[in-house]
């Protein structure tokens, strides 16, 4: 019996017994490379034993016929019936696809040829992992105890556990190793090629460090805005840490993810300070005169080390794999019509061609409409911000270079039920906490009115 199993029966029973399942799922997000049970060579994460138990505990309450009081209609959580009929599509193309293109190559490793009538144990457990994520939307959504402080759990831990193993490494601070990464699913990388040593944390390789680092920085830079005192502080020390481990991850992943989101970042404000023409102080605008000044001589700098980290990129092995698998997926999403191989017939690099080689145009579309409705309901409440951004950092990535749609991390499915409930509790008008216990701006039901920028 390991620990990651104990802890997570522990979470389950927590969150069942406590009525808070959303924060059993929070801590079974921790150790995205943990695997709960491990049965020969497969390995059930984490997150996904967790939201097995949220399923359990869906089915007892549709069996009682009584739900948590305030607990919604699945018609009435945005985003979930587009992600039902998702999986509907998933299924279908598992099962029709060996028709479309018998004998077909996929594209796995090890791959196979698709034979009909016959599933692989890949496209089941992709199929299971998408019906449990799903489930972790409603679960959250429904959950009259959400709130939008959830995400800190995992990613302030991963943080704080993967600086750890850092000093362990560096300073021989003792640390238990192989407890918070114990997959026999993943492949643990820690040498680029010529044996240069690389530092994944407690993830299975440094890009995925790199990713759930700046999903950690886009999060708690956004919430170090709305909170004051120790939980600012607390923030802004979470960012620095998950800036270092991004830097000391040396994946370039974590540089064009950066860019992105920063990218976006200056756009939205520059869309805010011309649309809503808000009030700026003396103080911030010798801030940001200050800010640009010092971009002006560091920015040339930062250019060339980002060029310089990019071309070396271009010229890897590993981008040609990734690239070279990208290709595949996109010839398999040909080879298909458009109809897609099915879920587990298809790894890419990016989850755009995974999703495109794996369940065709109308899954694609299915997925785009259910983040786009769930994002554009919540885009209005303030609290939802960094929420937003932190999804946003998390598609960055995944675009980059992460094509799991099974998400061990949980921001993805975290996220969306965070922001799902956020709206369904502005319909009903109980006003969803901010911030937990955390002090935050304003009172608890300004969270639930449109986006006001506070005066600078």
């Amino acid at each position: 019996m390991s620990v990651l199993m104990v802890t997570t029966a522990i979470a389950v029973v927590y969150g069942l017994i406590s009525g808070r399942y959303e924060r059993a799922l929070a801590v079974g997000a921790v150790t995205p490379a943990g695997a709960a049970f491990v049965a020969g060579g497969e390995a059930l994460p984490t997150f996904y034993a967790t939201a097995a138990g949220g399923a359990a505990l869906l089915a007892g309450q549709w069996l009682v016929r009584r739900g948590r009081p305030g607990s919604p209609p699945l018609g009435r959580i945005p985003g979930v019936g587009l992600l039902l009929i998702m999986l509907a599509w998933a299924v279908v193309v598992v099962l029709v696809a060996p028709f479309i293109a018998p004998g077909a190559r996929t594209v796995t490793d090890p791959a196979w040829l698709l034979v009909p009538g016959r599933w692989e144990i890949s496209n089941v457990a992709q199929l299971l992992y998408l019906a449990l994520s799903i489930v972790v939307v409603i679960v959250v959504a429904r959950s009259t105890t959400t709130t939008t402080s959830l995400l800190a759990i995992p990613l302030a831990a991963g943080v704080l556990l993967s600086l750890w193993r850092y000093l362990s490494i560096h300073a021989g601070v003792p640390f238990p190793e192989g407890v918070f990464a114990n997959s026999p699913a993943f492949r643990y990388i820690e040498q680029a090629p010529g044996g240069v040593p690389r530092f994944r944390g407690i993830h299975s390789e440094p890009s995925a460090l790199a990713s759930t680092s700046m999903i950690a920085v886009a999060y708690f830079t956004s919430f170090a805005v709305r909170v004051r005192g120790l939980a600012r502080v607390g923030s802004l020390a979470m960012v620095a840490g998950a800036i270092f481990l991004g830097i000391v991850s040396t994946s370039t992943t974590f540089l064009v993810a950066g860019a992105v989101v920063g990218g976006c970042a200056l756009a939205a404000l520059v869309v805010r300070l011309v649309t809503l023409r808000l009030r700026v102080s003396v103080i911030t605008v010798c801030t940001a005169l200050a800010v640009v000044a010092a971009a002006i001589f560091v920015t040339p700098g930062l250019l060339d080390a980002f060029t310089s980290e990019v071309d070396a990129k271009l010229g890897s092995d590993s981008y040609d794999d990734r690239s070279d698998a990208d290709a595949l997926a996109f010839e398999a999403y040909l080879e298909t019509w458009g109809w897609g191989m099915g879920l587990g017939s298809v790894r890419a690099s990016s989850l755009v061609f995974t999703l495109l080689g794996a369940v065709g145009t109308i899954g694609t579309l299915l997925f785009v409409g259910a983040l786009a409705t769930t994002v554009l309901s919540a885009a209005r409440i303030s609290s939802c911000a960094p929420v937003i951004w932190a999804l946003t950092a998390s598609l960055v990535v995944k675009v980059v270079s992460s094509p799991d749609l099974s998400d061990t991390s949980g921001v993805l499915w975290l996220g969306l039920g965070i922001l799902a409930r956020a709206v369904v509790a502005q319909r009903e008008g109980v006003p969803m906490p901010v911030m937990g216990s955390w002090r935050s701006r304003g009172a608890p039901q300004d969270a639930l009115a449109p986006a006001r920028e506070p005066v600078a």
